[in-house]
């Protein structure tokens, strides 16, 4: 078992109104490429493998096979949605989905643009002080997993010194659409309760 992340980067920028450097930028410090996760498993030839950890959206999840089955044809499975309870015996392996809340508490990454500004924080800890460096000696080179003819160009440092800072109108108007509709709906808001106390 693995956690895995597809490489469809553009795409989720629109989807998630995050910018696309910072989703290169997650799956190339902290995740496993779907083409890795494929050839990991070719390499270990487990019972099943399974993929957790993982966006698990319809958008998504034909890639996310598409990418695995790269190095992979042998029984699959995701670890997705939340809540998969996979049962193990020397005979044989079954799986089953539990049973979970239908509303978790969670929220999309959220910005604010009142200065005219997007920022990204700086994140708090590298990878190198936050990973033993004998899990990253174990680091597969990725030519041996991406497809002949596809390399993107990977982010594995973090691209400026301190955070990330870029005026609004510099960012394309589908990023700037999805990334501040929380951030507008908020500013709509605290405009109309300083409309209604001045009354």
């Amino acid at each position: 078992m693995t956690e895995q992340q597809p490489e469809l980067v553009e795409i989720s920028s629109g989807v998630q109104g995050v910018p696309p450097f910072l989703a290169r930028y997650t799956i190339d410090t902290h995740h496993t490429p779907g083409y890795a996760a494929g050839y990991l498993a070719n390499e270990v030839q487990p019972r099943l493998f399974m993929t957790t950890h993982m966006p698990f959206d319809p958008y998504l999840n034909e890639e996310a096979v598409a990418e695995v089955r790269e190095h992979w044809d042998g029984p699959f499975h995701f670890g997705a949605p939340d809540g998969i309870v996979v049962n193990v015996t020397k005979e044989q392996i079954w799986v089953r989905e539990g049973i979970l809340p239908d509303f978790p508490n969670s929220r999309a990454p959220q910005f604010d643009f009142t200065n005219g500004q997007l920022i990204v924080p700086h994140p708090p800890t590298s990878r190198e002080r936050i990973q033993e460096p004998f899990v990253r000696e174990q680091q597969i080179d990725p030519k041996k997993y991406y497809p002949k003819g596809y390399h993107p160009e990977l982010l594995e440092d973090w691209p400026v010194e301190g955070d990330l800072v870029v005026p609004v109108e510099a960012l394309p108007e589908n990023l700037k659409e999805s990334m501040g509709a929380e951030w507008r709906l908020r500013q709509k808001n605290r405009k109309a309760v300083e409309e209604q106390n001045e009354e």
